[in-house]
């Protein structure tokens, strides 16, 4: 069985998110683990965070099937000082989160130079995610590509293996691959999903894929934009993703639909659920 579900929200509690999972039928899901778009939320209260456990066993799922996302506002490769210390705070604090709810890995964009080289930028990304992961210890990281609008690094497959081999603790380093992104930033996840893949297992080898986010697109092949739509809906169209989940490399994965009609959700779950079976 693939570990498939869509982001849910956390509203009221971080411990509602398995609920709402289950209601829809997901094998797994994503969710935030404090207000994306602030850069302090209070604590998780203990109470929250056995309530959360509890639901999580009792509704059938697993840490490998769940990825958190961080928040929107860290930018491992700003170039500004106080910008850099923010996002580190930010990001280690929701690290936290993650370990304390008894899950493994947070997702997280390489974020954008915004000045100077790529290369900085790189660097920059590398050094947080070392930083981070010495100040959290059972945390993993999974970076995800990016659709390589302006500055935003991590849209090519070399640019992730650049800031890999930056990384000192890569044991505990993979990467999200995002299909919206793939095909926005030229891979054509389209006419040759597989293709794609193994383009990335022949470069960072299987255990190195740690999650997937499902995503049709709103926008064409190499347009270097990120626009989600549902499954289907969109230019990359339905039958590449059952191509994709079909794949042995993504059934222990959490396979995340970012899709934007929540509506859909169960169709999508339950479609792909049968592929999987047939």
């Amino acid at each position: 069985m693939i570990h498939i579900g869509p982001h849910v929200s956390s509203q009221g509690s971080v411990s509602f998110a398995p609920l709402r999972a289950k209601e829809l039928g997901a094998t797994g899901f994503a969710l935030f683990t404090k207000n994306q778009r602030q850069w302090r939320s209070p604590e998780l209260k203990e109470e929250d965070i056995s309530a959360f456990k509890k639901n999580i066993l009792d509704s059938g799922y697993s840490p490998k099937s769940i990825l958190p996302h961080a928040g929107y506002l860290i930018n491992p490769a700003s170039p500004n000082e106080e910008m850099a210390d923010k996002s580190f705070n930010l990001f280690m604090d929701e690290g936290q989160r993650v370990v304390r709810l008894g899950l493994e890995t947070i997702n997280i964009h390489p974020g954008a130079y915004k000045e100077g080289s790529m290369e900085d930028g790189i660097k920059r990304c590398s050094l947080m995610v070392d930083r981070v992961l010495e100040e959290v210890p059972g945390l993993k990281i999974a970076l995800e590509n990016t659709a390589g609008a302006g500055t935003i690094i991590g849209s090519k497959f070399e640019e992730l293996d650049a800031i890999l081999s930056e990384i000192k603790n890569k044991d505990r380093v993979g990467f999200t691959l995002d299909t919206a992104h793939l095909f926005g930033a030229g891979y054509d996840v389209k006419g040759d999903p597989d293709g794609v893949l193994d383009s990335f297992f022949s470069r960072f080898g299987e255990d190195k894929l740690f999650g997937m986010h499902l995503n049709d697109s709103k926008v064409p092949l190499s347009s270097n934009k990120d626009r989600h739509e549902s499954i289907g809906l969109g230019l990359i169209g339905k039958e590449a993703f059952l191509t994709i989940v079909r794949r042995s490399e993504v059934m222990n994965i959490p396979l995340i639909l970012e899709t934007p009609d929540e509506n859909r959700w169960k169709e999508e779950i339950n479609e792909f659920l049968g592929a999987v079976e047939r």
